[in-house]
């Protein structure tokens, strides 16, 4: 029989206000303390869902900002993998449905890929 773990992740949504207000680094250290203490896989693979409802929820006047929530909470996601020793990250971030929406929407997203991941390298070269 072959043994396999499963691993649940609750991703808690905070504003930079709030996370600033509630000294999110203290629960970033908590959390990974926690998780370190069981069996920490080598692969997480992240699906990114959700962003249009979200904003749409939220009440946003631009439904982006709810993409570029996504985004900045991907990158705060890809550091708490380094600080649990996670070597290997999978992004599911477009599908080809996705290439169905507005050529702006489409452009628009692209276009934030681009700039989150390039001022995610240039930080981790400057470091």
């Amino acid at each position: 029989m072959h043994e396999s773990n499963v691993y649940v992740c609750t991703c808690i949504r905070m504003s930079s206000d709030e996370e600033k207000q509630s000294g999110g680094s203290w629960i970033r250290s908590l959390c990974c303390s926690i998780l370190k203490s069981g069996h920490i896989p080598q692969h997480v693979a992240i699906i990114m869902d959700g962003n249009r409802r979200f904003a749409q929820k939220m009440q946003y006047s631009r439904v982006f900002m709810g993409h570029v929530q996504g985004f900045d909470k991907l990158l705060e996601t890809l550091e708490w993998c380094l600080d649990l020793g996670i070597t290997e990250l999978t992004v599911y971030a477009f599908s080809i449905e996705n290439f169905k929406r507005s050529k702006e929407e489409v452009d628009g997203l692209m276009e934030l890929a681009k700039q989150k991941v390039t001022k995610l390298l240039d930080e981790r070269l400057d470091n």
